[in-house]
């Protein structure tokens, strides 16, 4: 549960930060190995997670509403 965690952490600063396809394509393929790790609903949760590509990432940020 800590790994699920620390993950979601790490793809929270992401997408308020923005990244590059690079970086982005990087973190994702860490987290799918880290995902091998763990078992039943928590592998699948976190292979769920993972599974967004980079478009997909980009969408999201400029669907999501911008504080002022």
């Amino acid at each position: 549960m800590k790994l699920i965690a620390i993950m979601t952490t790490m793809l929270v600063i992401i997408a308020a930060f923005g990244c590059t396809r690079t970086a982005y394509d990087s973190l994702r393929y860490r987290q799918e190995m880290q995902c091998q790790n763990l078992q039943g609903y928590d592998r699948e949760e976190c292979e769920r997670r993972s599974g967004v590509s980079y478009d997909e990432y980009q969408r999201q940020l400029k669907e999501r509403p911008q504080d002022k």
